[in-house]
C-alpha cells in the first residue's frame, strides 16, 4: 500500500509550498503533472474546474466550488475553488444535533482564486498550494468526492441492469470487473446505491396514485385492450382494491380459462397488501398469467368485487374449476359469484399449512409428510381414500388434532379422488405454485410501489410469454419419433399434437396391442 502523504507541522500552517504538496507534486513529474499558476487562462469555468481536479486527483485531495462575487448586472467576475476541507462545520441554528457525523473540514486554506472577464474568460489571480491535512496516496485517490462520476451513460447501463432483476451489490461488481478492479472504475459502490435510490424516489408515495394513473394511461395507448378497474374506499376515496389484465393476457384467458388459480399470499409492494395473480395453464403446461389484483383486504366484499371485475374483464367467461388457498371469505365470494365453477384447494398451499400445524409431528416422524402426500394423491375410490386417511391419523396419533379434523371436512376440494369430476389442466401440481412463488419473489424482492410493481408484473408475464414461443417453435421445427413407427395413427397424432402432450398419450397408452387395435379400426373406416 502507497504511504500516506503527511501535513506540514502546525508550525508552518502560514507558508504557502509545504514538503508535503511539493513532495506530491515531485512524484507527479513522471506524469507531466500541470500545477496551477498566477496568469494561466481558461475559456469557461467547466474547464477552470476540471484542470484543478485533475491536479487534485494527482496529488491527493478533493475539490468544490466555492463563494462568488458579482458585478451589479449578475454576472459573475470572482470565483473560488477550494480544498474540500476548506471551513469549519456550522453548529445547527435552532436546535443541538445528537448524532454527528465525523468532521471533514479542517480549515485548510488551499485554492484556486479565478477572476472572470465580460468575454468569459476565467483567470487564475491567485493560488494557494498548501494543506494542512493528509493527503489520500495513490491506491485511494479515486475515493475523492471530486474524481467519482457517474456519467449519463454509466446511469443508463445501470437502469438496464436493475430492470434485469440485478441487486445493487451485483450491479458494482460488474462495473468492477468491466473497468478491471475498483480503483479504476469512476465512482464508488455508494454512488451507484444513491443513484438506484434515487430513481426509487421518483415514484414518491404522495404522488403514487397520479403516478399510476399515467401509467394506466399510457398503457392503454399502447394496448387499447389493456383493462384495468379500481376501488375507491368510500371514506377517504383513497384505492381499496385494484385489478389489471393486458390484452395478451385476455386472449390467453379466453383460449386457456377453464382452469384457473388465484393466490393472495404474495405481499411484494410497500404498502404490504396482498398481490393476487390469476393463473392459468397453456398447451404447454406452462404457467400463464390472466391478471392481477391488489387487494386493501381479504374481506368477502373484497373478493366479490375482484370476482366480478374479472368476469367483466374477461366478457363473462365463467372458469370450471377455480383453485384458491384455504380462505373462508373467498370460498364465500366464489359460492356467490362462480356458482357453478368448481371450487379446490391448492395443495402446495395445504402442504405449507401443514408444516406450520403439524410441525411437532413432522420433526418427530420424518416420513410424515410422504405417506400425507400418498393418501392425498389416492385415486381408486372414496371408502379406500377414507380408509387410509383413518389409518394415516392413526399411525401419527392425529385422530383428536384439530387442524387436520377441519382439513378432512374439506376434503372434496383437495383430494385428488373427488376432482376426476372437474377439469383442473395439470392445475394440482404443487411444483406449479411452488414455482410462480419464487417467480414472484424473485422480481419483487423490494417493496414495490403501484406503478413499480406493475412494471415488475409486466417482465414476469414477458418472460412466461418467451417461454411459450420457445416452446411453439421446438413444437413445430422437430416431431418426436413414435414408440411404434409403422403405425399411420400414431405419424398423423405426432404431427397433429403438440410434443409435450404427444409423449403424454404414448406413455398413457404404451400396451402396443391398444395401438394396433386402434389403428385396424382406423382403417376400416377409411
Amino acid at each position: 500500500m502507497a504511504p500516506e502523504n503527511f501535513p506540514p507541522p502546525a508550525a508552518t500552517s502560514g507558508v504557502q509550498h509545504t514538503d508535503a504538496a511539493t513532495a506530491a507534486v515531485n512524484d507527479n513529474n513522471s506524469e507531466s503533472l500541470k500545477v496551477p499558476k498566477v496568469g494561466m487562462a481558461f475559456k469557461s469555468e467547466e474547464d477552470a474546474y476540471e484542470f484543478y481536479n485533475e491536479y487534485a486527483g494527482k496529488i491527493g485531495f478533493s475539490i468544490r466550488k466555492s463563494h462568488s462575487k458579482l458585478r451589479p448586472d449578475k454576472t459573475i467576475y470572482k470565483k473560488h475553488i477550494v480544498c474540500s476541507n476548506e471551513g469549519e462545520r456550522h453548529t445547527h441554528s435552532t436546535h443541538e444535533t445528537l448524532k454527528q457525523n465525523a468532521e471533514t473540514r479542517s480549515r485548510c486554506d488551499a485554492r484556486v482564486q479565478f477572476s472572470i472577464s465580460r468575454d468569459g474568460v476565467w483567470k487564475v489571480q491567485k493560488v494557494v498550494l498548501e494543506h494542512n491535512h493528509y493527503l489520500a496516496s495513490p491506491d485511494k485517490r479515486h475515493m475523492l468526492r471530486s474524481q467519482r462520476r457517474l456519467v449519463e451513460s454509466d446511469k443508463l447501463v445501470i437502469g438496464h441492469m436493475r430492470e434485469a432483476g440485478f441487486k445493487p451489490a451485483e450491479v458494482f461488481k460488474f462495473f468492477k470487473q468491466w473497468h478491471g478492479g475498483p480503483q479504476n472504475v469512476p465512482f464508488l459502490r455508494v454512488d451507484s446505491n444513491n443513484h438506484i435510490g434515487r430513481e426509487r424516489k421518483k415514484y414518491l408515495e404522495v404522488n403514487d396514485a397520479q403516478t399510476l394513473l399515467e401509467f394506466l394511461k399510457n398503457k392503454q395507448l399502447e394496448d387499447p385492450s389493456f383493462f384495468n378497474a379500481i376501488q375507491l374506499d368510500e371514506e377517504d376515496c383513497q384505492i381499496a382494491n385494484f385489478f389489471w389484465a393486458d390484452g395478451q393476457a385476455i386472449m390467453d384467458y379466453a383460449c386457456f380459462g377453464d382452469a384457473l388459480s388465484f393466490d393472495t399470499t404474495f405481499q411484494t409492494n410497500k404498502f404490504e397488501i396482498p398481490f393476487a395473480p390469476l393463473l392459468g395453464t397453456n398447451h404447454h403446461k406452462q404457467t400463464i398469467l390472466f391478471g392481477a389484483a391488489l387487494l386493501c383486504d381479504e374481506t368477502t366484499d373484497s373478493f366479490i368485487w375482484i370476482f366480478n371485475t374479472f368476469l367483466t374483464a374477461m366478457s363473462g367467461k365463467r372458469p370450471v374449476t377455480i383453485f384458491i388457498d384455504q380462505c373462508a371469505a373467498m370460498s364465500k365470494a366464489i359460492s356467490i359469484v362462480l356458482p357453478s365453477t368448481k371450487h379446490r384447494l391448492c395443495l402446495w398451499h395445504i402442504y405449507q399449512n401443514a408444516a406450520k400445524h403439524l410441525s411437532h409431528v413432522i420433526s418427530n416422524h420424518p416420513r410424515f409428510l410422504a405417506d400425507f402426500k400418498k393418501v392425498v394423491y389416492l385415486e381408486s375410490s372414496v371408502a379406500y381414500f377414507d380408509e387410509k386417511w383413518q389409518e394415516l391419523l392413526i399411525a401419527y396419533d392425529l385422530v383428536e388434532n384439530s387442524w387436520i379434523q377441519t382439513l378432512y371436512g374439506l376434503c372434496e376440494k383437495w383430494a385428488a379422488v373427488y376432482r376426476n369430476d372437474s377439469f383442473s389442466a395439470d392445475m394440482t401440481s404443487t411444483q406449479r405454485s411452488e414455482g410462480m412463488n419464487n417467480v414472484f419473489k424473485k422480481q419483487f424482492r423490494k417493496r414495490l410501489c403501484l406503478s413499480e410493481l406493475l412494471v415488475k408484473y409486466e417482465k414476469c408475464a414477458a418472460s412466461l410469454r418467451e417461454n411459450k414461443l420457445d416452446a411453439d417453435f421446438k413444437s413445430r421445427k422437430s416431431t418426436p419419433i413414435p414408440y411404434v413407427r409403422n403405425l399411420p395413427m400414431l405419424k398423423t397424432a405426432a404431427e397433429s399434437y403438440i410434443q409435450g402432450y404427444f409423449i403424454l398419450i404414448l406413455r398413457n397408452s404404451s400396451n402396443n396391442n391398444f395401438l394396433s387395435s386402434a389403428n385396424s379400426v382406423l382403417k376400416s373406416k377409411m
